[in-house]
């Protein structure tokens, strides 16, 4: 099966060494390639300044302390191509202090055959391309997480350690990072928060995948408590199942509603005051009103009247506060 896409091969050949040709080794029809040859790591790296490849193979010859300073001087200029050692022989310990200084494969030119090749190349290099994706997501976790202004940290779903905390959280709590990381998250609650939170750690370790919100007492390092909104997910930190906690702080808010609560309260007591207190007497002065007006004479009818209509125009303004009241009441 044939690649469109052209793999570029940069092999750096010891040239005290019988002169290796990987093309031998490379079939057109399995992978397109384009080969440099070059024979010192100076000159490696001035072609690297130059041009891009995808993979370099460094052969070595015989395995030694050359070799390893070969290697390093490569790498020190690059580690986001994958460096594949050749050798002439297996020495395990040598090619162990390869792959910890940083090389990506370790092969032995005489094992080596079309298939071994083409693996190495095809391996190494999507290896590295997701190693370097995992670190672009990790470097965009890091973004996220340590510069959001939100507080933000993760624990440990079984020993409910910290495990990382952001900038904004260190600030809101007092806590440096240090201290957060000898404390449990138990350790920033209200003491009697902590049974409504380890039922709530509990729901959501049956339920692994369950993302979680709700509303909490925190307290700060200077015993201050605040009321805390939780939004809670769960995530991979270092291959180990943890909750990524984003923390809202609410407390003013909370005070507003319990403000404007307490104004409702009082307007409802307005309400009940005009619509019972004030309109009972208006009541009995308009009933009074009307048996006047049956007893008087006729010079007095005028006067009652006026009586009458200011008690009618007193009702009627009762009225409209108590509905405007009422619709207070209902739109906060």
């Amino acid at each position: 099966m044939t690649h469109n896409k052209t793999y570029k091969i940069l092999l750096i050949s010891n040239p005290e060494e019988e002169p290796f040709c990987i093309k031998e080794y490379l079939d057109d029809s399995i992978i397109i390639t384009r080969v440099t040859n070059i024979h010192s790591t100076s000159e490696a790296i001035n072609e690297l300044k130059e041009h891009t490849y995808h993979i370099i193979f460094l052969d070595l010859g015989k395995p030694g302390k050359a070799g390893l300073t070969k290697l390093d001087h490569i790498l020190s200029f690059t580690t986001a191509i994958p460096v594949v050692i050749l050798s002439n022989q297996l020495n395990m310990a040598f090619s162990i202090r390869c792959l910890e200084r940083g090389a990506s494969d370790y092969l032995i030119k005489d094992s080596l055959d079309t298939f071994t090749v083409y693996k190495a190349i095809r391996h190494n290099i999507d290896r590295r391309s997701y190693i370097h994706a995992l670190e672009e997501s990790r470097l965009r976790y890091s973004r996220l997480f340590h510069l959001s202004p939100q507080p933000m940290w993760v624990y440990d779903i079984e020993t409910l350690q910290f495990i990382d905390v952001n900038a904004a959280a260190q600030t809101k709590y007092g806590h440096t990072l240090d201290e957060f990381l000898s404390m449990k998250i138990t350790d920033i609650r209200s003491t009697d928060e902590i049974p409504k939170m380890l039922k709530t750690v509990y729901e959501t370790r049956k339920n692994l995948n369950r993302s979680y919100k709700g509303i909490f007492k925190h307290r700060t390092k200077d015993r201050q408590n605040i009321d805390v909104e939780i939004h809670s997910n769960l995530i991979k930190f270092n291959n180990k199942p943890a909750r990524l906690i984003l923390a809202n702080d609410i407390t003013e808010q909370l005070k507003h509603i319990k403000a404007m609560e307490a104004q409702n309260k009082k307007l409802r007591e307005i309400a009940w005051t005009q619509s019972h207190v004030v309109r009972a007497p208006l009541v009995r002065m308009m009933a009074l009103v009307n048996m006047l007006n049956d007893n008087f004479e006729d010079k007095s009818e005028f006067y009652l009247e006026q009586i009458n209509k200011s008690a009618q125009e007193f009702d009627q303004i009762i009225r409209e506060i108590s509905e405007k009241t009422a619709r207070i009441e209902f739109d906060d």
